[in-house]
Order: structure tokens, then C-alpha cells, then sequence
């Protein structure tokens, strides 16, 4: 974690300077709100963005995360010119400081919710952390993706560890070595997008992948999401005795009695989060 409890708990006094959230029907939403720049990052807004996000993931009452952007570019990455002269970095008094130096991909790993990139504008560089780092990502069919890194003297370093959850390693090199555009069709081709959509229809497409989350049990899908995370670090047959456990545990929450119960009675669920 990048802030301590009592941080997150003086969210309400937060003004936030380059995101904006909003909280409705158990779904918290972030929007990347740096618009004149292409929504690029400085070291400011990505602690805004990490304090949003580990507040979401802190808070029970959110059980789907949203990431969305004002203007028409989702985000153009790292603003360099703010990263390499740090004096050009606006600060957010009202935000905490943070107990350890924060990266937007560690941020993103650290959501133990389901998350959805809300994507209506084109991807490039950094950006790639949020995308990368989602449940899903929704993406207009006219967007474009590009990681223009190695045309500038540079490599995604964090972004290629990002992606690697997602896309085979060879299409990770590919798009780190090579820097050209993808449509949208062809990121969705590879597994960087997971719902290909209209422009007209981003709304509607991301709206229905909410409700269908938002349906089931928000306990066991944190619980499912933990235990995704933390296989890699098990070995071989080890991997289903500790999958048994924490089925075990789930077995006896709140919500699997009353999703039982529920299905019994052929009537819809109510979750409690326990």
C-alpha cells in the first residue's frame, strides 16, 4: 500500500487536481481529468490515481472499479517534460503523502475488484498501465494503440511487466520493440481489449459488463481475484490445496449461504460482502 489507513480515511477532504471520482450503485469511477495534455501523468496525478484506487479497494461498499478519461485522448503516458524537471509539478496539498514512491502499475495490481477501462479515446506509452492493469477493458472501435517508447530513446519497462498478465510474450515485444499504432480490432486480436465496441455504444457495452458484475457475489469475486494473484507464487500440485482453502473459506461467507439460499428459493440474491 502507498498511503496508511487513517489516509484513505480522509477521503471526503481530498480535492482532488487531475482525476475526478464519483460512487453510484456499488461502482466507483475514476476519470483521468487532464484533458489540455492528453490526460499525461505527472508524479502528482498518479498519486491522486493510486489514493483513488486503494480507497476503492478499501471501501466495501465498492464492488467494480471504472476508469474512464475527459477530452478525446485516454491518455498520452508520462508527461516527460514534468518527470524530468519535477519543479513543474503541481502539488495537491489536500492529498496525503505517500508512504513509499508510487507506480501506477504496482497501484493497479494491488485492486483485489473487478475493474473496467472505459476506453473512448486512443491509448499510447503509460497509458498502458491502466489498460493493462484492468479486469476488462471496453474500447471504442476507432481508438488506436501505440507504445512510441523506443522512438524517443526509450523502453516501456513497467508497461511490458503490465502486459505480460495479459498478451503472450511475444506480442509484448513486438509492440515494445516495433512502436507502431494498433487499431482497436487488432488489440483486441491480441488480448489487449476485451470488448470491442462503437462509438456510439461504448456506454451501453461498458453498462451491461457492470450490471453483469454487480450481479454476482462481490465477497467471492475478491476472494477469486486474491487467489488468481497468488498462484504464480505456488508450485505444481500445491496450487489445488491451496485453491481447496480458500474455496473453504468462501464456503462459509455470508453471501455463498445466501447465494445457496437464494438459488433454493429461485428469487435474486442480496450480497453482503461477507
Amino acid at each position: 500500500m502507498f498511503y496508511s489507513k487513517e489516509d484513505l480515511n480522509a477521503f471526503s477532504i481530498v480535492q482532488f487536481r487531475f482525476i475526478e471520482t464519483a460512487f453510484e450503485d456499488n461502482v466507483f469511477t475514476i476519470s483521468l481529468n487532464r484533458p489540455e495534455k492528453r490526460n499525461a501523468f505527472t508524479p502528482t496525478m498518479v498519486r491522486e490515481i493510486a489514493y483513488a484506487l486503494e480507497y476503492a479497494n478499501t471501501d466495501a461498499s465498492v464492488w467494480c472499479v471504472v476508469i474512464e478519461a475527459r477530452g478525446p485522448i485516454f491518455s498520452a503516458g508520462m508527461d516527460l517534460l514534468v518527470f524530468q524537471n519535477p519543479e513543474l509539478d503541481e502539488e495537491n496539498k489536500t492529498l496525503p503523502r505517500t508512504i513509499k514512491q508510487v507506480n501506477l502499475g504496482e497501484a493497479f495490481h494491488d485492486l483485489d475488484k473487478p475493474s473496467i477501462a472505459k476506453v473512448e479515446g486512443s491509448v499510447f506509452a503509460g497509458g498502458f498501465l491502466i489498460i493493462a492493469g484492468c479486469t476488462f477493458v471496453v474500447a471504442s472501435d476507432n481508438v488506436e494503440f501505440s507504445l512510441p517508447e523506443v522512438k524517443r530513446g526509450l523502453f516501456p519497462m513497467q508497461v511490458m511487466a503490465s502486459l505480460l498478465q495479459k498478451m503472450p510474450a511475444g506480442k509484448v515485444l513486438e509492440m515494445c520493440i516495433l512502436g507502431k499504432s494498433y487499431t482497436a480490432s487488432e488489440a483486441r486480436e491480441i488480448g489487449l481489449i476485451s470488448h470491442l465496441s462503437s462509438r456510439e455504444d461504448v456506454d451501453e457495452t461498458c453498462g451491461g459488463l457492470k450490471k453483469m458484475i454487480l450481479e454476482n457475489s462481490p465477497f467471492a469475486i475478491r476472494k477469486g481475484i486474491e487467489a488468481f494473484k497468488k498462484l504464480p507464487e505456488i508450485s505444481g500440485k500445491e496450487r489445488y490445496a491451496y485453491l481447496l482453502d480458500q474455496l473453504n473459506r468462501i464456503r462459509n461467507s455470508e453471501d455463498a449461504q445466501e447465494g445457496i439460499a437464494a438459488f433454493k428459493e429461485k428469487r435474486k440474491p442480496e450480497w453482503k460482502n461477507k
